[in-house]
């Protein structure tokens, strides 16, 4: 196994949390904890929000060479496809722990799935967007949903998901949104959070880095948190500009200087993915593996990848580059609605001649989504490389 990156000397050490949160266990789950083979509620899922316990679990990914899964999740459909996979993947390669971070976004313009998912919020069937919507309260709705899960055994009292450790983080929480802002702000739920992504990414550089620096301040010390290096342009200001590809790519030197000026524990850099696409049409979009292991010598193994469908599957060694963080939810999300489509295409006659009830249910189209979300969870896990965690906990 290649050794991990390394650190910049000037790289700020881990904060202590000032407020303990729970840890997820360490030990492997043993028949012999219970003489009639149940597991002990300890080592069933874990939420793992304590901020020591987030780092620790990245320093530990970083060791074995891979990097944490990041995927949005915004229902349980989603949640326990991806709770499903990681134990699978557990129970294949006998893992005791199998971290991954599941996320959702608040306002974010591309999909503002915490508004989306309130009850006030109405979709627009023709796509032209939605009216309504509380982003506090779909926030609620989904930490809720996520704790059903902690902890959650079956009749016979076995743990369902006893490997699986959930870091719940905000993607995108969109700092110049009112909303957005006062959710990123609330204690309550920065508690519930192993990772915020503070994104100011709309503001000019020096206004970025103050809002950044100031949210780092006051919540550093309680949450781990991740910060959005450049500005991104919208298409009018690409155009008016006229801005190259290369003009809108990070800079090593300014990846640095805002990393050292906010303070921030990870940091999303522009790499040329579809995140933060820097021109029109698909060609454009492609990672530069380059500019990010020169980033990495500059600020250590700390960056978030964001947009992984240009890199095809092949994401399993840009821990190597740096990267300790891979979000993805867009080719999950839209292979899951189009596998579902192809299934009521083909039973079309069930649907609608035959009022078929298990078809027409709103259980069907969950179970199509969370085995599909299962195995693109096991899938991504492969490729990442997260077989090597148990190589990791023997050495």
């Amino acid at each position: 196994m290649t050794s991990p990156p390394s650190w910049p000397s000037w790289h700020r050490p881990a904060r202590a949390t000032s407020t303990p949160r729970r840890s997820a266990s360490t030990e492997a789950p043993s028949q012999r904890d219970d003489p009639k083979g149940h597991l002990p509620t300890e080592l069933a899922m874990k939420l793992v929000t304590g901020r020591s316990d987030v780092l620790a679990t990245l320093q530990r990914l970083r060791a074995a060479g891979t990097a944490l899964f990041s995927p949005n999740g915004e229902l349980a459909a989603e949640i326990e496809g991806l709770l499903i996979g990681a134990q699978r993947f557990a129970d294949r390669h006998g893992l005791a722990e199998v971290p991954i971070a599941i996320g959702m976004t608040g306002i974010y313009p591309d999909n503002a799935q915490f508004r989306k998912i309130s009850t006030s919020c109405v979709t627009r069937t023709d796509l032209g967007g939605f009216d309504g919507g509380d982003v506090r309260e779909g926030c609620e709705i989904w930490l809720r949903t996520l704790a059903v899960y902690d902890s959650l055994a079956g009749a016979d009292g076995r743990p369902r998901f006893p490997a699986v450790r959930i870091l719940p983080f905000i993607d995108h929480g969109w700092a110049t949104d009112p909303e957005d802002a006062a959710m990123l702000h609330d204690p309550s739920v920065v508690e519930r959070m192993a990772i915020i992504m503070h994104d100011a990414s709309k503001l000019e550089e020096a206004e970025n880095i103050r809002l950044t620096a100031a949210y780092v301040a006051r919540f550093g010390d309680q949450v781990v948190v991740e910060g959005a290096a450049d500005k991104i342009y919208d298409p009018a200001d690409i155009a008016r500009l006229k801005l190259s590809r290369d003009d809108q790519l990070s800079t090593p030197g300014a990846v640095e200087a805002f990393v050292r000026s906010t303070g921030v524990d990870l940091v999303v850099p522009n790499l040329g993915t579809e995140h933060r696409s820097v021109g029109a049409g698909r060609a454009e979009r492609r990672y530069e593996r380059e500019l990010a292991r020169l980033i990495r010598d500059r600020v250590g193994p700390i960056m978030a990848l964001h947009g992984t469908s240009c890199l095809e599957g092949r994401v399993g060694d840009t821990a190597a580059d740096g990267i300790c963080k891979v979000n993805f939810y867009t080719a999950m999300a839209v292979g899951a609605g189009q596998k579902l489509y192809r299934i009521l295409r083909e039973r079309e006659a069930d649907v609608i001649d035959g009022n078929n009830l298990w078809i027409n249910s709103e259980s069907f189209g969950h179970d199509v989504r969370r085995r599909h979300v299962a195995d693109v969870c096991g899938g991504m896990l492969e490729a990442l490389g997260y077989a090597r965690l148990a190589e990791e906990s023997r050495s």
